[in-house]
């Protein structure tokens, strides 16, 4: 039977075009408090966590991946709790972390939770995974109500990303605890339909390149007509993402940038 008290969210404050609302954090309290991803180090997020904690110390953090709006606010947290260990899996050339393997167990404020290495959002993305609880920490892996962009030339890769998709999967959990949005209660079949959604995305890319529709922009335009700014050129580059495992699979025509 589960022993640990279910996380305490505290927002982030960093709404944005791609950022929805802003980033969730996650506070496991206990003999080990510990916060999931850093958020960017915002006054009022601090804040909050230092009410929440009282006069206890936050332990460590535990960052998902090393994108800025989950990982810039160690400096603004070890500002306040100078000991904090910052936990990520790190890339070459990286210092400054305790590097996180996969498979490896960490202690939670009173949980314990198991490093699941997941790639494919980002190189170094990995998602936190309570098997008492059956409570997954995911990151940028999944969302609620929208998808989840693969950022080609910058870590994003579209196989791994779905390989990824189907480890979460088979841990088969009860809850997901997203890095944004709402708590997630019907973990599988968000899932599934993440995968439904890709399979549906690329069988869409085909259909472009079959009818001669061959620039990344133009196939842009055509599939999501009524982007603009950031999301357009969100949507570009998962566009190439979906490109690149089409010529990892021989398949498809061949697109222009």
């Amino acid at each position: 039977m589960p022993t640990s008290s279910p996380p305490l969210l505290i927002p982030a404050g960093n709404p944005g075009t791609l950022t929805g609302s802003g980033n969730n954090t996650w506070l496991l309290d206990g003999a080990a408090p510990t916060l999931v991803d850093a958020g960017v180090g915002t006054a009022p997020h601090i804040a909050a966590i230092s009410r929440a904690l009282g006069s206890r110390s936050l332990v460590r953090v535990l960052v998902t991946h090393g994108h800025a709006d989950h990982a810039s606010g160690v400096h603004a947290l070890r500002s306040v709790w100078p000991s904090l260990e910052a936990c990520k899996l790190t890339l070459r050339g990286e210092s400054g972390w305790r590097a996180l393997v996969d498979g490896e167990v960490i202690r939670a404020g009173d949980a314990r939770l198991t490093v699941v290495s997941s790639p494919g959002h980002a190189k170094d993305h990995v998602c936190f995974w309570d098997a008492d609880r059956r409570d997954l920490y995911a990151g940028d892996m999944v969302l609620e109500h929208t998808t989840v962009m693969i950022p080609f030339g910058r870590g994003g890769h579209l196989r791994a990303y779905l390989e990824s998709l189907r480890t979460l999967a088979s841990l088969n959990p009860v809850r997901i605890y997203p890095g944004h949005g709402n708590l997630i209660d019907r973990p599988l079949d968000v899932i599934h339909a993440y995968l439904a959604h890709r399979e549906l995305r690329e069988r869409q890319i085909v259909a472009c390149l079959d009818d001669g529709v061959t620039a990344v922009d133009a196939i842009v335009a055509r599939l999501y007509p009524d982007l603009a700014g950031r999301l357009r050129q969100a949507a570009r580059e998962t566009v190439e993402a979906h490109l690149e495992k089409l010529r990892e699979d021989g398949r498809g025509g061949t697109a222009v940038s």
